[in-house]
């Protein structure tokens, strides 16, 4: 009895925190509505770091056997919105931006939710005790890799709900959730964390940098006036990109950082956040198609059909991993 008031009383806590974050964050929210989402709590996932051959070598030469570094998780917690009905239904995992929680979420929550997706709006920041890391100041607590891993956390705890479809799960981010979407896709996450990947990816005006072995359908939104996240950036970085690989950039002429987002105009930081009447809508249509495809039933099952290759694959990233400079210890 004891432990379920405490398990009440700190979700409540957490509500008013990030009801808090939201109020005070640069797109402000009239209302903290978060009433028709669930408050839900699960743990990112957590990465075991292979020490580099090179470590490996010399710690044997003195006698010393090397282990490997585990990243532990983190106890999250997310907003659980879910359409009438059943299910299964597909489900999308959203990730805010360096202002947290905000009116973006919300109305995406909302449009997804309508589209028949249940979204899992999920909090980076507050259970690391961050609200606003747009000025760098606290960004290495919250680096996009790390939430990666929150991303699949949240994957994992949708795949143990029964009314979705664990084989039609998305990851959507926007600004500094884009960034982190963009480490989800990479082979060398999921199969270092021996799991199954997302089966669609949507990163909005994020930090574009270098990929490799990218084996998600990605799509890739900016603007090319944006000077918070340069699209010239994500052209270069998607040339560099070594084929096979289905990531699709759409740059849109004019359009500013949060085109996407209705009643947007302001100055954050020297840098322009601004809707955009073209970009905007063109934008929602053109996620609203990608999603449709790539999470379809008929998608799943080929999908499902697939996992013997992808399980093959997964054998052989793990010389990926040795190589990536993300787990070297030096």
């Amino acid at each position: 009895m004891c432990g379920a008031v405490e398990k009440m009383l700190r979700r409540l806590t957490l509500c008013v925190q990030i009801c808090a974050a939201v109020l005070g964050a640069v797109l402000l929210v009239p209302s903290c509505s978060l009433t028709a989402a669930e408050v839900v709590e699960f743990d990112s996932a957590a990465f075991t770091y292979a020490p580099s051959p090179f470590k490996v070598r010399q710690a044997k030469k003195e006698g010393i056997t090397l282990e490997p570094m585990i990243e532990p998780s983190v106890r999250l917690v997310g907003f659980l919105a879910k359409p009438k009905g059943a299910g299964p239904f597909p489900a999308v995992v959203l990730m805010h931006g360096c202002a947290g929680i905000t009116k973006w979420n919300k109305v995406w929550t909302d449009r997804l939710v309508a589209w028949g997706f249940v979204v899992l709006d999920m909090d980076s920041f507050t259970p690391r005790g961050l609200r606003y890391i747009c000025d760098g100041r606290e960004i290495s607590t919250a680096t996009p890799w790390t939430r990666a891993l929150d991303a699949y956390g949240a994957k994992d705890y949708l795949s143990t709900l029964r009314f979705i479809d664990a084989t039609r799960i998305a990851v959507m981010g926007m600004s500094h959730g884009g960034a982190a979407v963009l480490h989800t896709i990479e082979r060398s996450t999921s199969a270092g964390l021996q799991t199954n990947p997302f089966q669609a990816a949507i990163a909005l005006y994020p930090l574009c940098r270098k990929l490799q072995h990218v084996h998600i359908p990605t799509l890739i939104l900016i603007g090319d006036k944006d000077t918070w996240t340069l699209a010239s950036w994500c052209k270069r970085h998607l040339d560099e990109l070594q084929p096979p690989h289905e990531v699709t950039l759409k740059v849109f002429p004019g359009a500013h950082h949060i085109f996407d987002l209705k009643g947007v105009d302001e100055e954050q930081l020297g840098h322009t956040n601004r809707y955009h009447p073209q970009a905007g809508p063109e934008a929602i249509e053109i996620i609203r198609k990608f999603l449709k495809e790539r999470l379809s039933r008929m998608q799943s099952k080929l999908l499902e059909h697939d996992r013997f290759r992808w399980n093959h694959l997964k054998r052989e990233s793990s010389s990926i991993i040795l190589k990536s400079i993300r787990f070297f210890w030096f």
